[in-house]
């Protein structure tokens, strides 16, 4: 009688933990979200959907900036028309060149306000779909952040149905983390372009 309590009481604290697990689990987890006409899903690439900002209450045409959580990255995906149209879908486009050369002025930016140090760009990269067409700029870095840690940052840019779409994701520097990004931004071509 004795070892059936016991038995009892432990299924009853092993089911309430649970709960708490399944529970957390759905509280950490968010629900899609769209802005500006781009649904953004809850999972991509096993990154999670997290906060998101918006620039675009107080500054219209800043957007939106949406945070996705990967263990090791730091995800940032930005949509936004910076009161600028119409925003061409062609990459080799002169709008979006400088958006993107105004992206890497953000980036170097960084070490003139002492946020960064020793900013690098080392590489540069396009995506394109399974069709061959050019989806995405890309370009990579390497900088010193306040904490000291040596890390590697990548940018990304294309223009979607006459709205910005920016990448950036960070991650301590190691080797195959362009590999690695590259991968997270792919995951977004059947999203964008299905």
């Amino acid at each position: 009688m004795r070892f059936d309590a016991r038995r009892a009481t432990r299924c009853r604290r092993v089911a309430a933990l649970a709960a708490t697990v399944v529970l957390g689990a759905v509280v950490a987890s968010r629900a899609a979200v769209t802005y500006l006409g781009l649904t953004f899903p809850d999972q991509v690439a096993g990154a999670t959907l997290g906060p998101v900002t918006d620039f675009e209450k107080d500054k219209p045409g800043l957007g939106y900036g949406i945070r996705y959580q990967l263990q090791g990255w730091s995800i940032d995906i930005f949509i936004y028309n910076d009161a600028i149209n119409p925003i061409p879908d062609d990459l080799s486009s002169d709008v979006i060149k400088a958006q993107l050369a105004q992206a890497q002025g953000d980036i170097f930016e960084r070490q003139k306000r002492g946020t960064a140090s020793d900013i690098k760009l080392t590489g540069s990269r396009d995506i394109t779909d399974a069709r061959g067409r050019l989806r995405f700029l890309c370009r990579d870095y390497t900088f010193i952040d306040q904490s000291q840690r040596a890390l590697d940052s990548f940018l990304c840019l294309t223009g979607w149905h006459n709205e910005f779409i920016k990448f950036r994701l960070t991650t301590l520097r190691h080797s195959g983390s362009d590999a690695e990004a590259r991968r997270l931004v792919q995951a977004w071509l059947g999203i964008l372009w299905p």
